[in-house]
C-alpha cells in the first residue's frame, strides 16, 4: 500500500481512560499510530490509558485531542463512521472489509474511522458527518463489541490490505475543512433566498445537504468551481 496514509482512529466522546488504553494497544497491534480524541470525558492525559495500552506508548503519547468532532475531521478528505444503527439519511453502508479495501483504494488520502462512546456509540449529529457507514458482521444474536474489540477488528482487516494493495492513485478529495467552508457559504445564502421555510426544518435540511456533498467526495478544484457557482448567482441576484 505504498503511498498510502493510514487511517486516523477517532474515539469520540470516550469515557474511560482504560477503554482508551486498550484501544492504543489493539491499533498498535496492527500497525496504526494516528490517535485523535474528541473531548475525552475525563480529560488527557490519563494515566489509567497509559497503564492499559501495554507499551504502546507511541500511540498514547502522540494522540491529539480535539474540542468538537468537526476540529477532529478538517483535514479528512473521507471519513467513515463505525455504527450498528441502519442506514442513515442516504448514507452507504459497508461491512468492515470492503471498508478496509476502500481505505486502500485511495492513495495519498487521510481518511478517519469513527468510534462512539463506550455506552450509547456515535449519535445521529457524528454519524452525519460520515461518506460511508462501516458495520461489523457480528452474531446477529450478540452483535455487541467493546471499544477496543472494534478498533482491532477495524485494524486487523486494514492490516490485511497491506500485502496485496498496489496503491492505485486518485485525485485526492478535498478536505471536510474546505468542504465545511463552501457548505456554511451555501446555508448562508440559502438562508438570504428564503430556502429554509422555518428555523424548525432548517437542522435537518443542513443535515441533508452535509450528507450529499460527503458521498460526492468532491476535489479541491470541484470546490472552487462550486464556489465560483455561487458567487455568479450572488451576482446575477445582486442585478436582479
Amino acid at each position: 500500500m505504498s503511498g498510502n496514509e493510514q487511517p486516523v482512529i477517532i474515539l469520540v466522546h470516550p469515557q474511560m481512560g482504560e477503554n482508551i488504553g486498550m484501544c492504543a494497544r489493539a491499533m498498535l497491534n496492527c500497525g496504526l499510530t494516528q490517535l485523535r480524541l474528541v473531548a475525552p470525558r475525563d480529560g488527557w492525559p490519563q494515566e489509567s490509558a497509559k497503564a492499559t495500552a501495554a507499551d504502546a506508548d507511541v500511540v498514547i503519547e502522540n494522540a491529539e485531542v480535539f474540542e468538537t468532532l468537526d476540529d477532529a475531521i478538517a483535514d479528512c478528505q473521507r471519513v467513515f463512521a463505525t455504527t450498528a444503527r441502519d442506514r442513515a439519511g442516504g448514507t452507504p453502508v459497508a461491512t468492515v472489509d470492503t471498508a478496509a479495501a476502500e481505505i486502500a483504494s485511495h492513495s495519498g488520502s487521510r481518511i478517519g474511522i469513527l468510534f462512539g462512546p463506550e455506552a450509547s456509540g456515535l449519535d445521529r449529529e457524528s454519524i452525519s458527518r460520515a461518506d460511508l457507514l462501516v458495520r461489523f458482521t457480528t452474531n446477529p444474536d450478540f452483535p455487541s463489541l467493546n471499544l477496543a474489540q472494534a478498533v482491532l477488528l477495524f485494524g486487523w482487516e486494514w492490516k490485511k490490505q497491506l500485502a496485496g494493495d498496489e496503491g492505485v492513485e486518485h485525485a485526492p478529495p478535498a478536505t471536510r475543512a474546505e468542504i465545511a467552508n463552501f457548505l456554511a457559504r451555501l446555508e448562508s445564502q440559502l438562508e438570504v433566498t428564503g430556502f429554509f421555510l422555518t428555523e424548525e426544518m432548517k437542522p435537518h435540511s443542513v443535515r441533508q445537504l452535509r450528507s450529499i456533498f460527503a458521498r460526492a467526495l468532491p476535489n479541491d478544484q470541484e470546490v472552487k468551481l462550486l464556489h465560483g457557482v455561487l458567487s455568479a448567482l450572488a451576482k446575477s441576484q445582486t442585478k436582479d
